[in-house]
């Protein structure tokens, strides 16, 4: 400090300390190095890029050409979707549709009319299903064969991601539409970008579902309720659409769907019997036909996870919004990516259109909803489920024995006796037998009948939010089946035969009757959700299916499925003795036949002509 002030006097400069000239040197020296080192990177860069060009270009092309082609796929689906808009802006200048007739006590049905078409005239159903994954489900070939007994009334579109389709194997009414690799996520990120008012975030929401699709396939049942806003452009020609499922196995809709349904309510979805015997009232993920028109055009929004960044989506009567759908995919990558860094196993909670979207449809009065019991489960269904095929002057049909003795299963289904009946309590000699090849249903006809008759009229129906213990409670919608009617057998002797309806706002149950063949249950579907399980690891048990056109049966179990020897059409049982039982025993003395081949080590002639003769059968 003496220095300083010296020198100040003075006006001389002091003496710099020896460490900070030490100090400007090697900065010098840093600055100097750098530099020397940035000009030869770049010369050696420019060097290599000369001697070669090609190897250049080419990484730049591939770069290129990956942006490229995620940008050409974006505007391919936002020109889809402008041109949806503007005909849609045409169609509803010219006058729209005719608004729903008014509700009607009994839903009746029209006169019988013959029709010799082979399409209805007037409806048609589209039953989507997206895949995701390279391989197909095991038993997709015997889903894809029973699609076929629908064809009078439904069409089955299957979008896909290049996925190993024998397109030339699938019935006429089976469509099978590529949208390339990752072109799910595009087409919903594009999709939902639109329909959610958030044009600016289509790239994000793009890469986003692009990750959860390829990390967990399973996410696409999330948004079943967006097919119909998002597969928009497919469905013209169409009146109805209705999400689905590949773990099932189809009869013939024709023979379930009535034209007063079809005229008459906005949404139509079928049940296992679970809504009598448990009070379930949710829009099944395998059937919920939705009619085509403005009422049912994006309810979906009304859920949070599925609504606009930031916007309420009150999900129904449940408090305030979680983000919206950029949120809660944002979320769901960020955790993700934590549990990757950390080499844990990471499964998002996934939201089912059995929670919010079922609620969204039960509070919105404007509605008219109907819960028809009309469909198989494996969980509460006979241990033996027959499938029927279509072809050769067959109709399609998936059926099982009613009141099956001793597996406690066979209930609460389509009007079944889950209860002791008047028929499931008769001495077996006095019930009617079991054959799977009873006739099916009468040939489709334009005016549709349906296979259930109402009897009475509506009944008002108390609702709870005390069932569906997977459903988180505020999206809940239950009926109150303590009563005494709930267990009451209808005229025809049968339990659980009740519809329910959603219809201005208020709930209502109806007592229904239903054609059934002697001694068999009818179901639309047939729902195999936890056979399932044994059907992917256990591929030998899985009979390969016959061409389109050919008539085939089966028969499912939980081990696996089965070919079932047909007899002539029009063919009947005359006993016991006969039909499934008569397979049942053929089967068993030709299993036990190769049990001697492999035990006694006979000619691999002897072993194919066994082999054959169990194929066969």
């Amino acid at each position: 400090r003496l220095a300083a002030m010296k020198s100040g006097l003075l006006g001389v400069e002091p003496a710099r300390p020896r460490r900070a000239l030490l100090s400007d040197t090697w900065l010098r020296v840093l600055v100097v190095g750098l530099g020397c080192a940035w000009l030869c990177t770049s010369l050696w860069l420019a060097w290599s890029l000369r001697r070669d060009p090609a190897g250049a270009a080419s990484l730049r092309r591939s770069h290129e050409m990956t942006e490229l082609s995620n940008e050409v796929l974006i505007l391919r689906r936002q020109l889809a979707s402008m041109v949806s808009d503007a005909d849609e802006a045409a169609a509803s200048g010219a006058g729209g549709t005719e608004p729903p007739p008014p509700p009607t006590d009994a839903l009746g049905h029209a006169d019988p009319a013959a029709d010799t078409a082979s399409r209805h005239p007037e409806f048609r159903l589209a039953m989507i299903v997206p895949w995701l994954g390279a391989e197909l489900p095991r038993w997709f070939d015997l889903f894809v064969a029973s699609c076929a007994g629908s064809a009078y009334l439904v069409d089955w579109l299957i979008f896909h991601e290049d996925a190993p389709i024998d397109v030339a194997a699938a019935p006429a009414n089976v469509r099978y539409i590529s949208l390339g690799p990752h072109g799910m996520g595009a087409h919903f990120g594009v999709q939902l970008a639109r329909l959610t008012g958030e044009p600016n975030q289509t790239h994000t929401l793009v890469r986003l579902l692009q990750h959860a699709f390829a990390t967990w396939p399973y996410a696409i049942v999330e948004y079943k309720p967006t097919y119909g806003d998002v597969f928009r452009d497919y469905l013209d020609g169409y009146t109805h659409w209705s999400y689905t499922d590949l773990d099932l196995v189809a009869g013939d809709l024709t023979a379930f769907v009535s034209r007063a349904e079809l005229v008459e309510l906005d949404i139509l979805t079928f049940t296992f019997g679970d809504a009598v015997t448990h009070g379930r009232l949710y829009l099944r993920g395998q059937f919920a036909m939705h009619r085509l028109s403005a009422a049912t055009s994006r309810l979906w929004l009304a859920c949070e996870f599925l609504s606009a960044s930031g916007g309420s989506g009150a999900g129904a009567g449940g408090g305030g919004g979680s983000g919206g759908l950029l949120h809660e995919l944002r979320i769901k990558h960020a955790r993700a990516t934590r549990a990757q860094q950390r080499g844990e196993a990471f499964r998002p909670h996934f939201n089912s259109a059995e929670g919010c979207y079922s609620r969204v449809v039960a509070t919105s009065p404007t509605l008219r909803v109907k819960y028809a019991n009309r469909m198989i489960a494996d969980f509460t269904s006979a241990p033996q489920v027959y499938v029927l095929l279509s072809g050769g002057g067959r109709r399609a049909a998936v059926r099982m024995c009613a009141g099956s003795e001793g597996d406690g299963t066979a209930g609460g289904l389509v009007g079944s006796p889950m209860r002791p009946t008047a028929s499931s309590s008769a001495p077996a000699s006095q019930r009617a037998a079991c054959d799977p090849f009873a006739p099916p249903p009468p040939p489709p006809r334009a005016s549709l009948l349906g296979n259930q008759r109402p009897v009475g009229a509506l009944i008002p129906l108390v609702t709870h939010t005390n069932c569906s213990e997977w459903v988180e409670p505020r999206y809940r919608v239950c009926a109150d089946v303590s009563g005494a009617w709930a267990s009451e057998l209808g005229a025809d002797g049968a339990a659980n035969g009740w519809n329910f309806f959603y219809l201005a706002g208020r709930w209502y149950r109806q007592r229904f009757t239903a054609s059934h063949p002697a001694g068999l249950i009818e179901g639309a579907l047939f729902h195999f959700q936890v056979w399932k399980r044994a059907y992917k690891r256990q591929g030998p048990q899985l009979a390969p299916i016959p061409p389109p056109g050919e008539s085939a049966a089966f028969v499912l179990t939980k081990e696996g499925y089965r070919p079932l020897a047909l007899r002539p059409a029009g063919g009947s049982s005359t006993g016991a003795g006969t039909g499934a039982y008569e397979y049942d025993e053929a089967l068993a003395s030709i299993d036990a036949r190769l049990k001697a081949i492999e035990r006694d080590g006979v000619s691999p002639d002897d072993r194919f002509a066994y082999a054959g003769a169990r194929g066969a059968h």
